[in-house]
């Protein structure tokens, strides 16, 4: 293992048969993304929306917004809103947002308005919607939707997270150092608790052709175990054990790891990464708040890394997680590369993890532990996707405070 590497994951490229509980031994070690620009556009004109309806009574065309100067006020108000400022220009109305095409419709009362945000020269490109409740929708012209599924293209590729913002609420404000303090809390209690848990494992493996239809694809069940040690320096370790419960052929890659994810929220790694909030939403009835991060590029701190037979190369990700409004847990966490690694001809890893609570009510504990995990993988021109479920969990500890005691006395001669 490589020194300050700060491995969450290894993805082993290589044909490679597990032997009974082969394990593998993944690093984390302690120690900026623009916010994307559609989404900023949006978000800057509803708050300045919101600014001149609480002033005027009413909700503005966008030429009384600019000739008004809410838009430049408004931008002041954050960091957020001022680089989102420079992508507009002012002075040409009724366009100013270069290779979109931007619409502002008010009600005929001005008690509400319409925003619509789309890309120029592209039937097929993705559309951003608002109106005056600020929730943010994204989406894509649905006969683009048809034509994939007709070609049976929809099961690849997955999209990447900053393909489609998911809807949010602007208000109320994101306390974003509340948010990472709690969260990096929950990663804190995880590494103290969790000293060893069991599952059952359930893989499902495919394999894709170039139109995106499966190839093979295989099931299989293990007995998996994961372990956390955390070192005298503050540095952990996460490894992973796994031994067949079924007989299947040998997949081309292998990933581990998936239970290390949530420890990018862990105070030793966080600072590596640029976090934004994007708001507040609502992640399967419950409330939650949306981050989206991107980590940076000193590869001396990288969390993830890709093992290549002997070889070993540093990744860099980006992703977005949605964190429970009440008790700060991740709910789910999404994840792709920064950019494709053309060195080693990979040019796709998306990780879709949702989690769900776990009672051990024999250790009167309450963790949260990923449910279910999917990796799309392309790599050299071939697609894959693993998706490992997981379920009855069992929870070892050990006692610290065990005495030693004396052996008793046999008997007599």
């Amino acid at each position: 293992m490589y020194k300050r590497a700060c491995v969450a994951v290894l993805l082993l490229l290589m044909a490679a048969a597990p032997e009974a509980f082969a394990g593998s031994r993944t690093r984390a070690k302690g120690t900026g993304t623009p916010a994307n620009d559609e989404l900023g556009v949006m978000r800057l004109i509803n708050a300045a929306e919101s600014g001149y309806f609480r002033a005027q009574g009413r909700y503005a065309t966008l030429p009384e917004l600019i000739r008004s100067g809410v838009i430049q006020q408004t931008s002041a108000q954050s960091p957020d809103y001022s680089r989102t400022l420079q992508l507009f220009h002012l002075d040409s109305d009724p366009q100013p947002v270069t290779g979109f095409t931007l619409n502002l419709m008010l009600s005929p009362n001005g008690n509400g308005y319409h925003l619509y945000l789309t890309q120029k020269g592209n039937k097929c490109g993705l559309g951003w919607f608002s109106d005056e409740t600020r929730v943010l929708y994204a989406g894509q012209a649905l006969s683009c939707d048809e034509d994939r599924a007709a070609s049976g293209s929809n099961s690849w590729p997955p999209l990447d997270s900053d393909a489609v913002v998911p809807a949010i609420r602007d208000d109320p404000p994101c306390p974003l150092p509340q948010i990472l303090h709690e969260a990096s809390e929950r990663a804190t209690e995880l590494v103290d608790n969790l000293q060893r848990f069991t599952a059952t494992e359930q893989i499902d493996y495919t394999e894709f052709k170039k139109n995106g239809k499966a190839r093979n694809s295989s099931t299989e069940l293990f007995n998996y175990a994961a372990q956390i040690e955390q070192g005298s320096s503050g540095s952990f370790w996460v490894e992973e054990y796994r031994s067949a419960k079924t007989q299947g052929n040998d997949p081309p890659i292998w990933d581990t790891g998936t239970a290390a994810f949530a420890l990018i929220f862990h105070p030793h790694v966080i600072g590596n990464f640029d976090v934004r909030c994007e708001g507040r939403t609502d992640y399967q009835g419950t409330a939650a708040w949306q981050l989206r991060f991107e980590e940076s590029s000193d590869p001396g701190k990288s969390f993830h890394q890709i093992r290549i037979d002997r070889s070993a190369y540093h990744l860099r990700l980006k992703g977005r997680a949605w964190i429970a409004a009440d008790a700060y847990q991740i709910l789910r966490m999404q994840t792709d590369l920064v950019a494709p690694v053309p060195e080693i001809n990979l040019q796709l890893e998306h990780l879709d993890i949702a989690y769900a609570p776990v009672e051990f009510e024999k250790n009167k504990l309450h963790l949260w532990l990923p449910e279910s995990a999917s990796m799309h993988i392309g790599y050299r021109g071939h697609r894959y996707r693993r998706i490992h479920t997981f379920s009855h969990f069992q929870l070892f500890l050990v006692d610290t405070n065990e005495k030693v005691k004396e052996p008793e006395p046999g008997p007599s001669s």
